[in-house]
């Protein structure tokens, strides 16, 4: 197998047992990574710093809500779209479409975005609206981080359409932009409730 073919479609080339497992890894390892960062969950596609700690079993618990609202919702559709749709392929889109999303937030961490945040607030707070007290070399890595990060979110909506396709067994473009706009609402609704 190609590593183009890996981030192509990795739904079509592994099994659903070796999607699962890579999928509850990847569950357990980004949940272990919000914790240590002191966030929280708030969506699918976001993270926010709550006010108190919190302990890494609130942070699973919210994860898992994370997973299991998008599962209920894209599963009924894909049973209304093929009765022949399997939870397990749904539930492997689910822990797998979000990959992209951890790594935004572990390299986020790596350059030390929270810090370089604080920076600007500072020093708009301070009235240097220009931002000349800021590192130019760090403003242009902080730029191209957040290219990169658009690239990520497409990516993670790229991976969820490929897999509910294979899911589904879809080959219409408008059931395609359903699984999207509804995953997209969804987290959008869940954003009041977390």
């Amino acid at each position: 197998m190609k590593i183009k073919q890996l981030f192509l479609n990795p739904f079509a080339d592994f099994s659903e047992r070796t999607l699962f497992l890579v999928g509850i890894i990847g569950f357990l390892l980004s949940s272990y990574l919000i914790y240590l960062s002191g966030q929280q969950f708030n969506g699918f596609m976001h993270f926010y710093k709550p006010e108190v700690t919190v302990s890494f079993i609130a942070v699973l618990k919210v994860h898992a809500y994370m997973v299991l609202a998008p599962l209920i919702l894209l599963y009924i559709v894909g049973v209304i779209a093929n009765n022949k749709t399997r939870i397990i392929d749904v539930l492997n889109v689910i822990l797998i479409a979000p990959f992209p999303l951890y790594l935004m937030l572990l390299l986020s961490k790596l350059i030390n975005q929270d810090k370089f945040t604080s920076e600007i607030d500072q020093a708009l707070k301070n009235g240097d609206h220009t931002l000349s007290s800021i590192d130019k070399g760090q403003m242009a890595l902080f730029g191209l981080f957040g290219i990169f990060v658009l690239f990520l979110l497409f990516y993670q909506f790229y991976l969820l359409v490929k897999g509910m396709n294979i899911a589904v067994n879809n080959k219409k473009v408008w059931i395609s932009i359903l699984f999207v706009a509804l995953y997209f609402m969804l987290d959008l609704g869940i954003q009041f409730y977390f």
